[in-house]
């Protein structure tokens, strides 16, 4: 072999050696989302991604806020209808149809995860006319969706919301680095024929009208308990007395910090609020900040005081972690757990996804009453 085509041989191999790796090998990165300038929860289940160069964006990144468009899936006939004033364009996850109420056809789909639905962010922005950007932050990356109401620009956003992604950030990497237990059984265990059947009491408190619709179009028919303040049940007359009627469990959040005395007038005052509504009241009370002598006074004036086995407020957990917790909780306890979810606005985006994991879990959600926590 002459010394020209080994010296070609040699750089062949050079340039293989320095070929970068590929690049599905590097690491995941983080991918917050806003709305305008909301920021919206950080969770796996809910998380933009890129898909055959499209950029996919879940349902709850586009239902319920000041974006104006509202969303609907209907089950039987596999669409998905995201409508804004008299603009309504229709997805068929099953054909792949994307068609306008205009006549007008779209080439693109869904991607349909459990009770999550992921839409092509390009089209939903040429037909609504949004706009949207994508930067890289230091906590990974931020997608923000526009309309022509946002106010602040992304520079500013970013740095006016720099505590939030550190929070955010913090307990999604805390909910990753947590050991799952229950993901390999003991050794020599006999694994059962059938899975336990587990009841979750999930609670959510209700902070606006228009959220508490939306998470009861999830969780209705007495499968939840919300938590009411005084304040949120202003204006809420509809809403107490529906239900009032079977559609969910009502019980009274109170701040328990001053003492039993105290608590007990402000039970009774947010009870007459109730009464006055819906023509009901209510013994079910969930004391904030109370001590344990407060928490057995008001129990002894006749109330039933709520007691959390799990408290998912501070967010950052997926969906699937949240019932793996749930299910180890329930099966320490006689098959039972009581779950407070978070607030109205914090969990609406994952109710969905959260209630596939509870089937999956054999898990049966339902409402607090007073025999439960007598």
């Amino acid at each position: 072999m002459s010394k020209r085509v080994l010296c070609l041989l040699f750089a062949l191999l050079l340039l293989l050696s320095l070929a970068p790796a590929p690049i599905a090998d590097a690491a995941p990165s983080v991918c917050f989302t806003a709305v305008n300038d909301q920021l919206l929860p950080l969770s796996d289940d809910t998380m933009p991604f890129w898909s055959g160069g499209t950029f996919y964006v879940p349902n709850t990144a586009i239902d319920g806020n000041d974006l104006g468009i509202h969303y609907n899936r209907n089950y039987e006939r596999t669409t998905i209808v995201l409508y804004k004033v008299r603009n309504a364009i229709t997805f068929n996850y099953a054909t792949g149809a994307v068609e306008t109420n205009g006549g007008q056809r779209y080439t693109g789909s869904v991607i349909v995860r459990g009770d999550v639905v992921f839409l092509p962010l390009d089209i939903l922005c040429r037909f609504f006319s949004l706009e949207y950007t994508y930067t890289r932050i230091t906590y990974g990356y931020l997608l923000r969706i526009k309309s022509d109401s946002v106010v602040l620009s992304d520079a500013t956003f970013i740095d006016a919301a720099g505590s939030s992604f550190s929070q955010r950030y913090a307990q999604y990497e805390r909910a990753h680095t947590e050991p799952d237990v229950d993901t390999e059984p003991p050794e020599n265990s006999t694994q059962p024929q059938e899975q336990a059947q587990r009841t979750i009491y999930p609670v959510v408190e209700s902070t606006d009208i228009v959220r508490t619709e939306q998470v009861l179009s999830y969780l209705s028919s007495g499968r939840i308990t919300l938590l009411f303040s005084p304040q949120s049940m202003i204006g809420a007359d509809d809403l107490l007395r529906r239900l009032s009627a079977g559609g969910g469990a009502i019980a009274l959040r109170v701040d328990g910090s001053a003492g039993a005395e105290t608590a007990l007038v402000q039970i009774d005052e947010a009870n007459e609020l109730l009464w006055r509504a819906a023509c009901v009241k209510t013994r079910l009370v969930r004391l904030e900040n109370a001590g344990d002598d407060t928490i057995h006074a008001v129990a002894a004036a006749g109330y039933c005081p709520i007691r959390y086995a799990l408290d998912f407020r501070a967010g950052g957990v997926s969906t699937s972690r949240m019932v793996t917790r749930m299910t180890r909780s329930a099966d320490a306890s006689g098959g039972s757990c009581c779950a407070f979810l978070g607030t109205d606005e914090s969990v609406v985006g994952i109710l969905g996804a959260l209630l596939s994991n509870l089937r999956t879990g054999n898990c049966t959600p339902a409402q607090l009453n007073e025999v439960i926590l007598s």
